[in-house]
Formats: structure tokens, C-alpha cells, sequence
């Protein structure tokens, strides 16, 4: 059985075709993922729509016409495409009209609109948590919404909002209908994670419009192409963990991509205060700490380094500065200076307490800086350490804040997204603070983890059929 999955990435879209018997991605693409100018971190939709069924396209060009060679592939004569699953970067949303058709820009998990002041000295963030007693943070969906809303900005033709992943299977279907996965769902903000359903009574007294929320749904299909399944997109956290962790039970996930997240696995809904807890494609839980900082961090400091070079006509290309950083840091293993690389801010204030109970007093009241500097370490390689130690830092910190008994017997790391995969010293930093092993997955895991979801779904629906 093949299946498809198609991961719809902040910078990068990938699709790849998933031979579920071998466990094997047979065949895997990439295209691009831009934002537009201006400010609010702000998406095309028809554009990612058109690069992702661009991508859809060449994967299904290996289904071969009934009688012709299979190309290795069975020998039906046809390799037969069973279902497509999308994986979606969560939180963002955009409007859709009574057509479907997209009305509004896609509002990324970036956007900062939230945190700008709304009433009584509070961000609107702020104030609809104030409101809700519900955690609420800028580039949730809602936030955006909420502040669109209030400022009158929401486009006239808009009826309903929907994801990006959301978006692109309206319009892979036909349906007009907004549906969205309960992965998607939750990372919205308002959801009600014992009822799995959005919190609407209590979203509407704190003043949202909540006419516009799309129907809740749980591993259901979203329609069909070609006639072949499509399932409603899930959230690309919970499609990267499945695509890459073979002992969910047992292991930890470390994902580094523009943003950075630590999740780990459990069957059971434990109260905390901390981190976000997320629904898990076929029942469970997984406990998030999520960063804005990740691989934007560590990029961001190699053009701090290029732009020196520059300006003593030293040009080289962009390439060349990771390849001298990973070069220096590398002979560089230890540091005391220390480095709070947060350029990006925060979603969650852990680390103050988290420092003060490390002992160190010197960081404890800030978010972002650099510590300790004197002759001795005011190197570019103690700089280029400092940061990597501070990227894990700020990961393990998030970790702690779990509860401690979704932290006992873990064994091992998984890691996954360019911005470890490509960065050994921060995997080894993170080897080091964690005390724990880290591998990599052979394959891209939020798209494989989408063809994943569509298999085990598809097989269910299957079972039920039989029935």
C-alpha cells in the first residue's frame, strides 16, 4: 500500500510517497515557502496551495495506467495511491468566503499582533487569558482573530477561518465545507481538551466572534482526489513525532526548525500549568514546549558573522561563514560564556525560574543576552558555543517544566528539522545537557508522518467497512 503525505512548512513544503509494507519514503520533493512583505508574518495561500499540488502532481505522475510496467512497483500493472495526508505548520489561520475560496492572507504562527496593547495596560494575548482563565499567546489563530476582530480588519466576504493545511484540502476536494483536525484545532487556542471542542461559551463571554470557527473534527476524511482519500490536515508537531519515533512511549522529540519544540508522549491527561498539551492523532496526549527561537537563531548569527566579514571586504558566501562557525565551535567544546540567544522573544516565561533554580542569579531577570564576557572568552568560537549551549538550554528548561513522571525512564532522543539535523554542535549540546542519546530519522518526518496518519486511518476505515 503507497501512501502520500504533504507537509506544508513555515519556509519549506515537501511531499513524499510512503511504501507503508517497507516502511520506506520511495520518493521525496521539495519546493519553497515565502512570506509576503510587509508586517504580520503574512502567507500567500494560493500560492502555497499552488506549490503543494505542484509537488502532489509529480508524486502521483508514478501511478502508471492499468496494463502498463509498474516500474518496480507490484505487478498489478498500477501502483495504487490508498490516501494523502497533510501535515500543516498549526496556529496560523486565514478566512474563506461561502465559496471556500480564500479571502485573507494565511496569519502565520509568527505574527505579533497579540502582543500589541489592547485594554487596561494588557497585550490582547493577555487580556483574553485574563478573560478565559485559558493560556493564550500571540500567532495563535484565535489571538489573531480576536485582534483582526477588534480591529475591524476581518475582510466583509470572510464566513469561516481555517488552517493552511485546512485550506489546501478544500481546495484538493472541492468542499467548501471548514472542517478542522482537533491537532489544528487546539493549536487555535480556546479548545477544551476533555471535550476535545472549542470552549465557545466561554470564548464569546470574553468577547470573541465565534461565528467564524470552523466544525471540530478527529481523523476524518476531508474528501476525495482522483478519487483517493484526503484526510483533513493534523497539526505538523504531532505528524513529525509520528513520522519519526518508533518507542513513543520511551523517547523524547527534539525538533529544530525556525521555531524549536521538545514533546514528549502520554496516554494519560496530566494537569500542568506549563507548556502546551496537544491532542494525539488516535488518542493521547503530547506535552509541547515550544520556542519561537530555533534554526532562525543560529542563522541569525551566522549574518552577524558575514556582515563583519563584509564590511572588512572580506565577502564570502553564506555557506562558507556555517561551515567556519561549525569549524571553530567544534574545537571550542566548552564555554563559561553564557548565552541566552532568545532574539525572538517567548511564548512562556519559564526561564526565569528555571535559571534561578540552576543557580544562576547573573541571567535570572532577563530573556535574552550575553553573560560572563571577558578577555578570555571573547572569541568567536566561545561566541558560536554560547549560542548552541543556550539553544539547548532553553529546550531543556521547557523539558523540566513537564511533569515528572512524563520525564521517568526516558531513553533516548529523536531528532528531527534542518536546524539540528544540519548543526552538529547543537546536537551535541544537546547530548550533553540531556544526558540522552540523540539519532536522526532517515526521512523527512512531518510529511511521512501525514502519509502515516492517512495509512492508519485508511486501514481503519477499512476494518470498519468489513465489519
Amino acid at each position: 500500500m503507497f501512501f502520500i503525505g504533504i507537509d506544508i512548512g513555515t519556509t519549506s513544503i515537501c511531499g513524499v510517497l510512503y511504501d507503508s509494507l517497507h516502511d520506506k519514503v520511495v520518493k521525496e520533493l521539495h519546493g519553497e515557502n515565502h512570506f509576503l512583505q510587509g508586517e504580520g508574518f503574512r502567507q500567500n495561500p494560493e500560492e502555497i496551495v499552488t506549490t503543494s499540488r505542484k509537488l502532489l502532481e509529480e508524486l502521483l505522475e508514478d501511478i502508471c495506467p492499468e496494463g502498463e510496467k509498474n516500474r518496480g512497483h507490484g505487478e498489478s500493472g498500477r501502483l495504487k495511491i490508498e490516501g494523502i495526508g497533510i501535515s500543516s505548520q498549526m496556529h496560523g489561520i486565514l478566512y474563506t468566503d461561502r465559496e471556500g475560496k480564500a479571502v485573507s492572507p494565511f496569519y502565520t504562527w509568527k505574527n505579533e499582533w497579540g502582543n500589541e496593547c489592547y485594554r487596561d495596560g494588557k497585550t490582547y494575548a493577555e487580556y483574553l487569558s485574563e478573560q478565559t482563565g485559558m493560556d493564550w499567546y500571540s500567532g495563535y489563530g484565535s489571538v489573531t482573530h480576536f485582534y483582526l476582530q477588534k480591529r475591524g480588519l476581518i475582510p466583509e466576504e470572510a464566513v469561516a477561518f481555517v488552517n493552511i493545511g485546512d485550506y489546501f484540502a478544500m481546495k484538493l476536494t472541492g468542499t467548501k465545507k471548514t472542517l478542522a483536525d482537533v491537532t489544528i484545532a487546539a493549536s487555535f487556542g480556546g479548545l477544551d481538551l476533555k471535550k476535545r471542542q472549542f470552549a465557545l461559551s466561554t470564548m464569546e463571554k470574553a468577547g470573541i466572534d465565534i461565528s467564524y470557527y470552523p466544525e471540530v473534527t478527529e481523523g476524518k476524511e476531508a474528501g476525495r482526489c482522483r478519487g483517493i482519500p484526503v484526510l483533513c490536515a493534523v497539526g505538523d508537531n504531532q505528524t513529525s513525532f509520528l513520522g519519526a519515533i518508533k518507542d513513543k512511549k520511551r523517547s523524547v522529540s527534539v525538533n529544530v526548525g525556525t521555531g524549536s519544540q521538545v514533546s514528549v508522549f502520554s496516554e494519560k491527561l496530566y494537569e500542568t500549568g506549563r507548556g502546551e498539551v496537544r491532542p494525539f492523532p488516535g488518542g493521547g496526549w503530547l506535552y509541547v514546549g515550544a520556542s519561537v527561537n530555533g534554526g532562525k537563531v543560529y542563522e541569525r548569527l551566522a549574518v552577524f558573522f558575514k556582515e563583519i566579514l563584509d564590511s572588512f571586504g572580506a565577502a564570502v558566501e553564506q555557506g562558507t561563514v556555517y561551515e567556519v562557525m561549525e569549524r571553530i565551535g567544534g574545537k571550542k567544546k566548552e564555554t563559561d560564556l553564557r548565552v541566552c540567544p532568545a532574539l525572538y522573544g517567548g511564548r512562556e516565561n519559564v526561564r526565569e525560574e528555571a535559571v534561578r533554580e540552576r543557580g544562576r542569579e547573573e541571567t535570572a531577570a532577563v530573556t535574552s543576552g550575553i553573560f560572563g564576557l571577558k578577555e578570555e572568552n571573547f572569541h568567536g568560537s566561545d561566541l558560536v558555543r554560547g549560542f548552541v549551549s543556550g539553544m539547548a538550554e532553553e529546550l531543556y528548561e521547557l523539558y523540566q517544566s513537564f511533569p515528572e513522571e512524563l520525564r521517568r525512564g526516558k531513553t533516548g532522543i529523536t531528532a528531527s528539522g534542518n536546524g539540528i539535523r544540519k548543526n552538529l554542535l547543537l546536537k551535541e549540546e544537546i547530548e550533553k545537557i540531556y544526558k540522552l542519546p540523540v539519532v536522526f530519522t532517515d526521512r523527512e518526518e512531518a510529511a511521512t508522518g501525514a502519509a502515516i496518519m492517512a495509512e492508519i486511518l485508511v486501514r481503519k476505515e477499512n476494518a470498519n467497512y468489513e465489519k
